[in-house]
């Protein structure tokens, strides 16, 4: 068929060529006939590349029936049909493409203009520049740098139902400029957020001038809190956000963040906020700085500075509750350097305890750890834990004042064995050496103890074994080939500690290395019940890049536009959206569930009390500890929910609860918290109110205005 139509088309044109010259009503070209040039009626400079016929209207247009490509200066035209009038004005329709510098339009019908790059798209989507993507029923192109949307959504990101976008009634976009939009309706997924009548957008390569959304709530204290923060460019590696706070009660504050990238392995943050306070009658601030670094001996440096001026300032002004349920201000300073079996951290550390005035300080602490390794070819592993440290405390309220060093080795030996597939034994031997250049002396008239320069020396030998089994599991596959693991474990442990009876004469710093012992030793026993679920999810995609053909378009300011190619083209010839082959992705199990009962028991002793009656304070007490649930749910990277609570075995009741759940995406998180807590404590001498307490935690993305 192809032969014979192409043997006519040649008859036709060495018969008939006076004829087609002097009436120019048909020219049939052979299919694949090649590029058309300026000269034949079109325009200088235009190039054409069209498979199918070309036919001259009555009106004198130039008409492209079949897949056709048309380069004009900088841009690119591609269509199923097009007609070209006046050496200038274009019709296409069917996958209408155009591609210039900065920008592309996908289309249904096009109008365009060649000479003043004026156009009109039906039903359209769209790019400009790298990541701000729309989809409108009409579309404008009324300039070489100008678009005009109608009845738009518009967002930067790329999923199918994108995590936030703006739904506009109206919107103009300039290329390496800004988009000015209408009836902006923002939503996170499907649900709308918040209304805004009119929003300014950068649409730019790098980050721009602009204010963000502006935040109002309450605050029991200090009144309605209205916020807004400017943020300001600086360079590409470094940016500053003012901020300006008003409260209807305490008065105008003014604060700030600044951020710095030094290099690639390198960051740095710096914030702060000042008030004064017209409750209080005083200044009120505080200033903090994160820095991190990597250094090419392969150290990292973590620095952690924190000012605040008064105990009260977090709970006053702060509405992180990290910041807020914080009694104390940390600054440190460390160098940390991790190897293949051990690391190395060298650490400068202040922590102020706001409500007690205490002061800690290390100046420094040097600290070397091992990872659990395997002695040879032998089953048994090592670990251990050392550390050395010039340590400083001060407490002006009790007039408590230490300056001593420690030292302390902690090395671990651990047996792996298991017998069957479905049991796990691990035994362990620990020997602890903690000395001590200051101890606690005789309690004073007062009662308090202060610190005394009489050494002091620990040394603990503690074994144990873990037994984790038998272990239970089954696997489910579900309609849509998803794979589910359901395990069920049992757990228990026994830990012998030997007494330390100098053990309240140790100055406390931290619970890793002091409290050690500090209840006394004894045999101990946990033990629980395990249950686990998980879900087979593909490895993170890779795609390969050569497998992707395509003509670079560039544009003037020497970025690409990616063209597309012959092999990018669909059923009709039309052009299509490249996508890049997946290479074979293996799948990975990920744990969403857990759910977890478990409980202690000494052999020698007592951990649990109660005062059942209420009136006196005669204590029941029992060898066991209160049964405790934690329980955790992560479907997936978007929401997260953690249970806890426990069950006292004397008052027979639940002693605490809490649940947490958070739902978070590109645009904004939420967190909402419950705790309860029963009061179960002896009601005459140390009474503990039942308490019920809701928290909630927001936050969002920063969002130019």
């Amino acid at each position: 068929m192809l032969f014979e139509h192409r043997q006519a088309s040649r008859r036709k044109t060495v018969q008939s060529c006076a004829l087609l010259l002097s009436c120019a009503t048909l020219v049939a070209f052979p299919v694949g006939a090649g590029p058309a040039h300026g000269g034949s009626g079109l325009p200088p400079g235009i190039e054409i590349d069209f498979q199918g016929q070309l036919r001259l209207s009555a009106n004198g247009a130039q008409e492209f029936d079949g897949p056709v490509t048309v380069r004009w200066r900088e841009s690119l035209i591609q269509a199923d049909r097009l007609s070209i009038r006046d050496e200038r004005h274009v019709e296409a329709e069917g996958n209408v493409l155009i591609v210039w510098p900065g920008g592309r339009i996908i289309g249904s019908r096009l109008h365009y203009d060649l000479e003043t790059e004026r156009g009109e798209f039906e039903e359209a989507s769209g790019q400009v520049l790298s990541e701000f993507q729309f989809r409108a029923d009409r579309v404008e192109k009324i300039g070489p740098d100008l678009i005009r949307l109608r009845s738009a959504t518009v967002t930067t990101c790329t999923q199918p139902t994108p995590y936030w976008s703006f739904a506009i009634s109206s919107a103009t976009i300039r290329v390496d400029g800004y988009a000015r939009m209408w009836n902006v309706r923002i939503r996170a997924g499907k649900l709308p957020v918040i209304y805004l009548p009119y929003l300014v957008w950068p649409v730019k390569e790098g980050r721009a001038l602009g204010l963000l959304l502006p935040e109002i709530h309450d605050s029991a204290e200090r009144g309605r809190v209205f916020s807004q923060a400017l943020f300001i460019p600086l360079g590409r590696s470094a940016d500053l956000t003012l901020e300006g706070r008003y409260y209807t009660r305490a008065g105008l504050g003014m604060g700030g963040q600044f951020r710095w990238k030094p290099n690639n392995s390198g960051d740095v943050v710096t914030d702060g906020f000042y008030i004064d306070d017209k409750i209080d009658g005083v200044g009120r601030y505080r200033a903090s700085h994160q820095q991190t670094q990597e250094f090419l001996n392969g150290f990292r440096m973590i620095a952690d500075v924190n000012l605040v001026s008064d105990p009260q300032f977090y709970t006053d002004f702060e509405r992180e509750f990290n910041l807020i349920s914080s009694p104390t201000v940390l600054t440190r300073l460390e160098f940390v350097r991790n190897g293949r079996w051990t690391s190395l951290n060298v650490r400068e550390l202040r922590r102020e305890t706001l409500s007690a005035e205490l002061v800690q300080s290390t100046l420094p602490e040097i600290e070397w750890r091992g990872r659990s390794r395997r002695l040879g070819k032998s089953p048994l592993y090592l670990s251990f834990e050392s550390s050395l440290a010039s340590i400083r405390q001060t407490d002006e309220l009790k007039d408590f004042e230490a300056d001593y060093f420690r030292a302390d080795l902690a090395p671990v030996l651990s047996l792996s064995w298991s017998p069957t597939a479905w049991l796990d034994v691990t035994p362990r031997v620990r020997y602890r050496l903690t000395h001590y250049t200051q101890s606690l002396g005789e309690p004073g008239t007062d009662g308090r103890r202060p610190a005394v320069d009489e050494s002091l020396t620990r040394q603990l030998l503690a074994y144990g074994v873990d037994v984790v089994g038998p272990k239970f599991f089954r696997i489910f596959d579900t309609k849509s080939h998803t794979r589910y693991k359901h395990t069920i474990e049992a757990q228990a442990s026994y830990v012998f500690e030997p007494t330390f009876d100098e053990a309240r004469d140790i100055i406390l710093l931290d619970s890793d290395v002091d409290s050690v012992n500090s209840s006394g030793g004894g045999d101990r026993i946990a033990y629980g019940v395990v249950q686990r679920f998980f879900k087979r999810r593909p490895r993170a995609r890779v795609a390969s890049d050569s497998a992707v053909s395509n003509v670079v378009w560039a544009d003037t300011r020497g970025q690409a536009v990616p063209v597309p190619s012959d092999s990018e083209r669909n059923a009709s010839g039309a052009a299509v959206e490249p996508v890049a082959p997946e290479q074979e992705r293996p799948s990975e199990p990920f744990e969403i569930a857990t759910l977890e009962l478990r409980q202690q028991r000494v052999l020698d002793g007592e951990i649990s009390r109660a005062d059942l009656d209420g009136d006196t304070i005669e204590e029941t007490t029992s060898s066991s500890s209160p049964i405790q649930l934690v329980g955790r749910y992560n479907p997936g990277p978007a929401a997260s929910l953690d249970v806890r609570g426990s069950w006292d075995i004397l008052y027979r009741r639940i002693a605490d609860a809490s649940l947490s759940a958070e739902v978070r995406n590109e645009l904004a998180r939420l967190r909402l918290s419950v705790f309860h807590r029963a009061g179960l404590g002896f009601q005459d001498v140390d009474p503990e109110p039942e308490v019920t307490s809701i928290r909630r935690r927001a936050g969002s993305t920063q969002v130019r205005l």
